[in-house]
């Protein structure tokens, strides 16, 4: 193995064993940064006991063959319904839980609502998934977009309950993934090459 690929490997399993830990953790980024993509790439290097929630667009993601286990919701009442769930019944064996799409559950409560209201709408589907995580002893990933000002959408409801954010940024053949604290400053830097995601890249196909 030459020297490069193992440094490659490394930093993927490095990665690997940060976010699977348990606990609520935070996945933002510009768009077409590869974080669905990644997600998927760590749900499935978990070897089943895993599960995938899918929000708006991404509540068309299924891979038949992963052994994840795929929920969806396309609309904050479906998210909340599907939370209430989890959260009532009896012990799942998932270790890691990816909640893609985070806010595009809330943002068209807008159209209702005031800026308060969905404050308190984002923080309460936050609150779940951080309930969630401490009942199983699991890892919940909350995937995000990155807002104009360079912080994830609900950065001040994500920082009331997540332990660390991972910002991702694509450069020519690898994603870096960089490590946060709550008041998003720099903790470490992980560099995955883009071939140990690739595979995942568009792997969400339409259920309908």
């Amino acid at each position: 193995m030459s020297h490069a690929r193992s440094d490659a490997l490394g930093a993927w399993r490095g990665f690997l064993g940060l976010i699977k830990r348990p606990g609520l953790k935070a996945l933002y980024g510009p768009p077409q940064s590869f974080k669905t993509s990644l997600a998927l790439a760590c749900l499935e290097a978990q070897r089943g006991k895993a599960a995938y929630i899918g929000l708006g667009k991404h509540a068309l993601c299924r891979r038949t063959d992963s052994g994840v286990d795929f929920f969806q919701a396309l609309n904050f009442r479906e998210a909340v319904d599907l939370l209430l769930e989890f959260m009532s019944e009896g012990q799942r064996d998932w270790k890691i839980i990816v909640y893609d799409g985070f806010g595009s559950e809330c943002v068209p409560l807008y159209c209702g609502m005031r800026e308060r209201s969905v404050t308190q709408a984002a923080l309460l589907v936050v609150s779940a998934l951080k309930f969630i995580a401490t009942k199983l002893s699991a890892s919940v990933v909350v995937v995000t977009t990155e807002t104009r000002r360079g912080r994830p959408l609900f950065y001040s409801v994500l920082s009331k309950r997540v332990e660390r954010f991972v910002r991702i940024s694509r450069g020519e053949d690898f994603v870096r993934a960089s490590i946060l604290t709550p008041q998003l400053l720099e903790e470490h830097v992980y560099l995955i090459p883009l071939d140990f995601i690739r595979g995942h890249q568009g792997g969400c196909v339409s259920t309908r």
